[in-house]
């Protein structure tokens, strides 16, 4: 969740990270140059860098070719605001 209550989601498979509002409204979309987006959290020094990790499994050597960040840890600068985690403590 980013600082104003919206649930940033990536999409397997769809190239791309979202944006829904508390209403369950999508707010945003932004394109990837990888196919499989698998997670997305909020980091850096004050949380406005949007951090989404891929995966190459599944791909042929084809596709690993020509998209050759699957697989990578993308940054997305400045794209919200995100909030501090909370630590387990169990």
């Amino acid at each position: 969740m980013d600082a104003d209550g919206c649930v940033w989601v990536a999409l397997w498979g769809g190239h791309a990270v979202r944006r829904y509002t508390p209403a369950g409204e999508l707010d945003r979309e932004i394109e990837l140059p990888v196919d499989n987006p698998t997670a997305c959290c909020f980091g850096g020094q004050d949380f406005t860098d949007l951090y989404v990790t891929s995966a190459r499994v599944g791909l042929s050597d084809e596709v690993l070719t020509q998209r050759q960040l699957n697989g990578s840890v993308l940054v997305l600068p400045g794209v919200g605001a995100g909030l501090p985690g909370v630590a387990f403590n169990g």
